[in-house]
């Protein structure tokens, strides 16, 4: 476990209850493994950013969740009084797509100033190589 519980709690300041923290932990760091897989291990270094990224997309994978199992009610008719709750989703968007991209969000306040989610291709050696004319 990259960021424990006791960081989540005293550092992030998370709400997730202790006994469920560690399942949403486990889907952050697989998410962002999975976004910064190009770059290398980014969990071989210890890094406040990196950390504060995983407690974030685990903030959002529990939320989801909790949201999925309580169900939502996009609009509601009884006898003629109506009523319509405001949702997260797009109309046609599924669930699974408002997960990505409110992950993908999330992780991204965290890690795009730290180069992680750059997709730049181009040689180490740069200045050396010349390569600034790809």
């Amino acid at each position: 476990m990259y960021a424990d519980y006791s960081y989540y709690a005293d550092h992030y300041g998370g709400d997730i209850p202790e006994r469920e923290y560690p399942s949403a932990e486990r889907r952050a760091e697989a998410y962002i493994r999975k976004l910064t897989y190009v770059r290398g291990d980014i969990f071989a270094v210890e890094n406040t950013a990196v950390k504060d990224a995983v407690c974030a997309v685990a903030d959002v994978y529990y939320s989801c969740k909790k949201k999925q199992e309580a169900g939502t009610v996009k609009s509601e008719n009884n006898d003629g009084y109506s009523v319509s709750y405001a949702v997260e989703q797009a109309d046609g968007q599924t669930m699974e797509e408002l997960i990505r991209k409110k992950a993908y969000e999330a992780a991204s306040t965290y890690l795009l100033p730290t180069g992680w989610l750059s997709r730049k291709v181009g040689c180490c050696h740069a200045d050396e190589c010349d390569d600034y004319n790809l």
